[in-house]
């Protein structure tokens, strides 16, 4: 594989990610449930913010790398074809809020790792432009989903105090959201 190639074949790959969880989260922004959660749809609006811009920054290298016909037929089967956004939306069409918001949490969890991965593999051919702009990406995405674990337990809360008549849902969710942070400060304590 020429340097060429392992470049915009890493691209093009973080790119699929990125494009995959964006139609997700484009789905999810507008489905007419959300907005009965209104920290999950202005989360949702700032994931699809960054997600867009982001995307735009990865379309812009990979055109400088080749911008060819080639380039966009291959993103567009990379974001389309196989995609694991694109499977599960399809197979799971009716779940809760809270649930898809998991999903998102998972998905946006692999954009983290997919980003991880073109910086290491731009740092280990020196192109540190590349490894910036994948650097940045991964640091945007960890972000939003620690700011998403932030949200789900109250759209959780919420839609147990619907259906299961929960009562004071507002602090159980504040409870379970300390307790998430408990639970990864423990452990990043542990690691150090």
């Amino acid at each position: 594989m020429t340097r060429l190639e392992l470049i915009r074949d890493n691209l093009m790959d973080v790119l699929g990610v990125e494009q995959s969880v964006l139609q997700r989260i484009d789905r999810h922004y507008k489905d007419a449930r959300v907005k009965r959660f209104d920290r999950a749809l202005a989360m949702l609006h700032k994931i699809r913010e960054v997600l867009s811009l982001r995307v735009g920054e990865l379309e812009r290298h990979l055109s400088t790398v080749d911008g060819g016909f080639e380039t966009r037929l291959k993103k567009t089967a990379t974001s389309l074809a196989g995609s694991v956004a694109y499977i599960y939306g399809r197979l799971r069409t009716n779940e809760p809020v809270s649930r898809n918001l998991r999903d998102d949490y998972t998905l946006l969890n692999h954009a983290v790792i997919s980003c991880g991965m073109l910086h290491t593999a731009m740092l280990a051919i020196n192109e540190n432009d590349i490894a910036d702009m994948a650097r940045v990406h991964m640091s945007d995405f960890a972000q939003l989903v620690v700011e998403l674990s932030e949200v789900i337990p109250f759209v959780l809360a919420g839609e147990l105090a619907e259906e299961a008549g929960i009562e004071d849902e507002q602090s159980v969710a504040r409870q379970a959201v300390v307790q998430y942070k408990e639970a990864w400060a423990s452990r990043a304590s542990q690691d150090h």
